[in-house]
């Protein structure tokens, strides 16, 4: 398309890597993430909205203190769920670009695979591997202490 436009074709994996893994992966978990708030939108109580258009609210006013308020834990379990997922990206990385150019979107699941399996450093992938664990459980605890703290 860009050659047919006059423009110098784009090497993606080559000169804008993290953006194409950031894209890949958008394109595939952003539609799950959308799924969990739209249901969420969609269970909001109408009979709250109507009584905040009755009381002089605008549309902001609704929006900031009922919609938003009403979105707080799909929106944190959208963002435990989509952490836990990028945590796990490997297969895009390794098919796409192997981590590089350079270490240019190499992540903590990719480093782990070049450390046991490249290197032959199986130690130092296991303590990447139980790192990983537990930053991932350090996350999900202060979501989940968020999430019990906003339950009514």
């Amino acid at each position: 398309i860009s050659k047919s436009l006059g423009y110098k074709p784009i090497d993606w994996f080559g000169d804008l890597p993290l953006f194409s893994i950031i894209t890949i992966v958008s394109w595939q978990w952003l539609p799950f993430a959308l799924l969990i708030i739209l249901t969420a939108l969609q269970s909001l109580p109408k009979d709250q909205v109507e009584a905040a258009k009755i009381d002089g609210a605008n549309d902001f006013q609704i929006f900031q203190h009922i919609t938003i308020n009403h979105l707080k834990r799909p929106i944190a379990i959208v963002i435990m769920l989509e952490t836990i997922f990028v945590l796990n990206i490997f297969a895009h990385i390794y098919a796409t670009t192997n981590g590089g150019p350079g270490n240019a979107t190499t992540n903590f699941t990719y480093l782990i695979y070049q450390k046991a399996l490249l290197d032959y450093d199986v130690g130092g992938a296991a303590a990447g591997g139980i790192i990983a664990v537990i930053i991932a459980n350090i996350f999900a605890f202060f979501l989940l202490k968020f999430l019990a703290k906003n339950i009514n």
